[in-house]
């Protein structure tokens, strides 16, 4: 009986040492740092893509999934991580529209890419939806993290950022 004590107490720490443990408000601070940076993208995008247990950490999984679209040279293989995080993303945003996290990232996404890449249709949806939901988030750091991510994107204007402010 000792022994399989012992033995799980090691397996325990062992996973808590050296796996992988999703830490949801370190991904939400690096969420505008993942594009720009191939390490943090990767770091993340392993630790989402095998921690992601709710429609929230599978939408920023799918966020970094698309990130990593800017960190490889390959076409074929930029437009897989494109087509495979938007797929994610939307199928998250489909189980639950009225997620106002999912919506922010779906916008930011959108309001960035490159039109050529046809993903923009929600744009103004997104937009309008966060404007008149944002205040209605329980979490306050997850609200004041948005709000302040959006005044400093400059994709409102100070009557929408007044609103986004309640």
């Amino acid at each position: 009986m000792i022994k399989v004590c012992i033995m799980a107490f090691v397996l325990l720490v062992t996973k808590n040492v050296y796996g992988q443990k999703l830490n949801l408000e370190e991904v939400r601070a690096d969420f505008n740092k993942g594009v720009k940076d191939e390490a943090l993208c990767k770091k993340h995008l392993e630790s989402l893509e095998s921690e992601a247990n709710t429609p929230v950490e599978r939408g920023y999984a799918a966020a970094f999934h698309m990130f990593m679209a800017k960190h490889t040279s390959n076409p074929f293989k930029k437009m897989n991580y494109f087509k495979a995080g938007r797929n994610k993303l939307e199928k998250e945003i489909k189980s639950s529209p009225n997620n106002v996290e999912l919506r922010f990232i779906r916008l930011c996404i959108q309001y960035y890419i490159p039109k050529y890449l046809g993903y923009h249709d929600q744009v103004e949806g997104d937009k309008e939806y966060v404007m008149n939901n944002l205040y209605k988030m329980s979490d306050k750091a997850t609200k004041d993290k948005i709000y302040k991510y959006l005044k400093g994107a400059n994709m409102y204007n100070a009557t929408e950022l007044a609103l986004l402010a309640r």
